[in-house]
């Protein structure tokens, strides 16, 4: 290869002959050009470098890379060399600080966001062994992503999900959200550590007493009268037919508001007076087949012909059909079982009891099933409410205590009727 000594200036190398491969400045030692091959518009792409030795003459050689001849202004160039050759001057090894900074700047600009590991983390793990990931990823689009959503894995810290996601939650008066959202939280990162997605879970020290406070379990049930005059006062107080109808089968059977407000004709059979709910509306782990049977009583037939005469316009296959769907025609979907709670909180005020939810409702039946009037067995109660019986119960007791079941409902909903509940 051919080197030569000169002024390397914008005209030296504009015409630079075929065998020359190196130009080593005449000016700034260290500081070279080095000619590549002629390409197809016969030009040479020249390389702009910077030759030192760092640690004397025994030390590390470098070719420190300034750029290429046409990209960049040549004074502007030769500052830089002088600069550099100052700080090599020093005892700086520019080249190893260049690397180290470009391999920063990597990390940065490859470093996924918060929104990466959330949709991994949703899509592989919530939606795999979550049975209603839906109440999951509510949770992320409303009070996670639009805060933390966009910044980098790498420089999230226990505070920023502190201030930015959880403690928003707490001063809106929702502790057990918040503690809610803290455990999903931790979920999340450890999955990240696990995908190699960011080192360690930056919230595995944080406790929930102090992000929502110690939760107490609810033991609200309602009495009679409060229960009369809640059914009373709402259809007066502009709420859905349908939500009014949901909380009344609640109250009536005791089922869960999910496997109320989902409830579909299909599963009515009304010459066995039977409703089948069927398995992905049950409370169970995912993949789980049992069902839940629940004795259909007369209240029941009630509602449900007036339910029936008042949407049969909608042809839905929904016994509680919504007709504000969003994204859908009316009826093609049954209403949320939110809506249920949401329609509670609003009228609270008005309906002139103490604070409840819908589940209140559930809790009412049973404890009410208790009562020296009605006086139903606790094995008969823990089967309406498809709980799971425990110990040696559930080894061998493979009864379905139907009879009972059908009676115990059977004399609940005639009290209600008596003292004006849920009757048409």
């Amino acid at each position: 290869m051919s080197t030569v000594k000169l002024l390397i200036s914008d005209t030296s190398l504009s015409k630079v002959p075929e065998q020359i491969k190196r130009i080593n400045d005449s000016k700034l030692s260290g500081f070279h050009a080095r000619i590549g091959k002629v390409s197809e518009d016969n030009k040479s792409k020249i390389a702009l470098y910077l030759n030192y030795r760092i640690g004397g003459s025994g030390g590390k050689q470098r070719n420190y890379l300034l750029g290429y001849h046409g990209e960049r202004d040549l004074k502007e160039v030769r500052k830089e060399v002088e600069s550099l050759k100052g700080r090599i001057a020093a005892g700086e090894d520019v080249y190893e600080t260049k690397r180290i900074a470009q391999r920063e700047q990597f990390i940065e600009d490859s470093s996924p966001t918060l929104s990466k590991l959330a949709n991994e983390f949703l899509t592989r793990y919530i939606d795999v062994n979550r049975k209603d990931p839906k109440e999951v990823r509510r949770m992320f689009d409303k009070d996670v992503l639009p805060t933390i959503g966009e910044m980098k894995l790498k420089d999230i810290t226990r505070r920023d999900v502190i201030e930015n996601v959880l403690d928003p939650i707490t001063d809106r008066s929702s502790g057990t959200q918040a503690n809610k959202t803290l455990s999903i939280l931790k979920q999340m990162f450890d999955f990240g550590v696990d995908r190699d997605l960011l080192h360690g879970n930056p919230i595995t020290t944080v406790k929930k007493k102090n992000i929502g406070g110690f939760e107490k379990s609810r033991n609200r049930a309602l009495t009679f009268d409060e229960l009369v005059q809640v059914f009373e006062r709402l259809p007066k107080l502009g709420v859905s037919p349908q939500v009014i109808y949901a909380l009344e089968f609640i109250a009536l059977t005791g089922c869960r508001p999910i496997e109320v407000t989902g409830a579909r004709w299909s599963e009515f059979d009304f010459k066995a007076m039977l409703w089948t709910i069927p398995s992905e509306r049950v409370k169970q782990k995912k993949g789980g087949d049992r069902i839940h049977n629940v004795p259909v009583t007369q209240n029941m037939i009630v509602m449900l012909d007036e339910l029936r005469s008042a949407f049969n316009y909608l042809n839905s296959n929904y016994v509680f059909p919504s007709t504000t769907c969003i994204n859908c025609a009316p009826g093609q979907q049954p209403i949320d079982r939110h809506s249920l709670s949401r329609a509670v909180n609003r009228k609270l005020d008005r309906l002139g009891v103490p604070k409840f939810v819908p589940h209140d409702l559930r809790r009412t039946l049973a404890t009410r099933l208790g009562d020296s009037d009605i006086g139903a067995d606790p094995i008969v109660v823990e089967k309406i409410l498809n709980h799971q019986l425990q110990g040696v119960q559930k080894v061998y007791n493979l009864q379905d205590y139907m009879n009972e079941r059908v009676a115990a409902l059977t004399t609940w909903a005639q009290k209600l009727t008596i003292v004006g509940s849920c009757s048409r």
